[in-house]
């Protein structure tokens, strides 16, 4: 009957746990990445500590050098984004036209064989005349969902309320281990702390593996880009790399910020194909050999775990969720391994 309780007692917290969760998750952003950045950067200030720096002088130092570089990156690709649309929207008209002239044959058979009454002609025009509209409502669009309640919520709490939050989880972040660590019966210490260790190694792993597939894929991105004459290819291979530490979404946005850069500096289509097949090559790459080589035999993660906890984050949580995916697979991952290996060795098992 107890063993029964206790059963019912996990999972009736399990799911409070889940839907307290869930009911702050327009809020818990902030604080997830303010604890995410205080845990990778503790060893920082600790170094900092070592050299005679106060903790607390070390952990306003460390925040703030976050802080501008995020805030350097956002007022470089910001305007690079802006303006490659503002430019790709006042060439459209001319990309239309010529896009047209290729196209007519093609347009003239079609307007036979299913008897339309606009000849190619017309619907050049017609499209011609309404292609600037389109792309100055499209840059509408977007800049007003940049600038809606949510989102410029959300940019307001990462780049405000996330460095405080930070600071202080940093500058506590020992009383805060030792209060946990107090708060554990000492028979189960022992445990906890073989828990913490392999988590710890395996979160270290996993940053020190993600860290070199984005610094590999910024070189591969940049020359790539650039062999195959992309304007700015440095920069766009430098930010698809970086922003790779978001799986698959980092990609996606890369190749949409080179695919505009590419509209708005036509030049034909072999170029456009060139950028699709540098995007399929270095991903299959990714794919294949780096993430498997630097992140998943390390954190031993198997691909088909890592897309099932991406798209299962993504559904519970959002964008959220996509930022912490793999390291929280990760820690479930080792929870389990060393789950089963306690197994392994009871009684249970052996008879």
């Amino acid at each position: 009957m107890n063993k029964t309780l206790v059963f019912w007692a996990v999972v009736l917290a399990s799911l409070a746990i889940y839907y307290f969760f869930n009911s702050l998750s327009t809020i818990f952003f902030p604080f997830l990445v303010g604890l995410i950045g205080a845990y990778a950067l503790d060893g920082t200030v600790s170094r900092l500590e070592r050299i005679k720096i106060s903790r607390n002088m070390g952990s306003g130092l460390v925040v703030l050098t976050v802080l501008l570089s995020f805030i350097l990156l956002l007022m470089v690709f910001i305007p690079f984004v802006h303006q490659q649309i503002i430019t790709l929207a006042a060439k459209a008209p001319t990309l239309a036209d010529g896009w047209f002239e290729n196209a007519k044959p093609w347009l003239a058979e079609m307007s036979q064989k299913f008897g339309s009454a606009m000849t190619p002609d017309e619907i050049e025009h017609k499209v011609s005349e309404h292609l600037g509209i389109i792309f100055g409502w499209s840059l509408k669009l977007i800049t007003n969902l940049l600038l809606s309640g949510m989102a410029l919520a959300n940019i307001i709490s990462l780049i405000i309320l996330t460095p405080i939050i930070m600071f202080y989880l940093l500058k506590d972040w020992p009383k805060f281990t030792a209060s946990i660590l107090g708060m554990i019966p000492k028979k189960h210490v022992n445990t906890l702390l073989l828990y913490a260790g392999r988590i710890d190694k395996t979160l270290s792993d996993y940053a020190r593996g993600q860290l070199l597939v984005c610094l590999t894929l910024m070189v591969l991105y940049s020359i790539s880009l650039w062999a195959i004459g992309v304007k700015q290819p440095f920069f766009l291979g430098f930010m698809t790399g970086f922003m790779s530490f978001i799986p698959y979404v980092g990609t996606v946005l890369g190749l949409l910020a080179t695919m505009a850069n590419g509209f708005a500096h036509f030049e034909g289509w072999n170029q456009i194909i060139l950028i699709l097949a540098v995007f399929i090559s270095v991903g299959l790459v990714e794919g294949n050999f780096l993430s498997p080589r630097f992140i998943g035999e390390r954190v031993g993660l198997h691909p088909v775990w890592i897309i099932f906890a991406l798209l299962a984050s993504a559904t519970w949580f959002g964008f959220a969720g996509v930022l912490v995916a793999l390291p929280v697979a990760a820690i479930v991952g080792v929870m389990i391994r060393t789950t089963i290996e306690w197994y392994k060795t009871t009684k249970y098992y052996l008879s």
